[in-house]
């Protein structure tokens, strides 16, 4: 067999094991550690500039945890909140690890108070540093 086919070869198969199709576009960082973050979020003001303050917390953990997104107006959005239980006019949910750990607005940056959760962008950070362990 010819030399260059045969790393060709191998590299085709490695690639198609690792499934490496981007069909899976959703994903956005990729972790050692196993902690997997999930965003369900409706894309569009106001929910825009507290997504940018819940990326800048998730930039500090580059590496550290898995980041999928999804938005909640599309097919697959719709079908993420559905497994997950979330219902309603869900601004945005924060699952770490595939529990709900932050659910609406953060404190005080809601347009309405019903949209209001109750927790901080503080929070997400801490519960990710514990989670981890950084």
């Amino acid at each position: 067999m010819n030399r260059k086919l045969i790393p060709a070869l191998v590299l085709s198969a490695v690639l198609a094991a690792a499934g490496c199709s981007g069909e899976d576009q959703k994903k956005t960082d990729d972790a050692s550690t196993g902690v997997d973050v999930d965003l369900v979020y409706l894309n569009h003001p106001p929910v825009q500039p507290v997504l940018k303050d819940i990326d800048q917390v998730l930039a500090d953990y580059k590496g550290k945890v898995s980041v999928s997104r999804y938005d909640a107006d599309t097919p697959e959005g719709k079908e993420f909140t559905d497994e997950h239980d979330l219902t309603g006019h869900v601004a945005i949910a924060v699952l770490i690890d595939g529990k709900v750990s932050f659910k609406g607005f953060p404190a005080g940056e809601a347009p309405i108070k019903s949209a209001e959760g109750d927790w901080e962008i503080e929070d997400l950070d801490a519960a990710l540093r514990q989670r981890t362990k950084g």
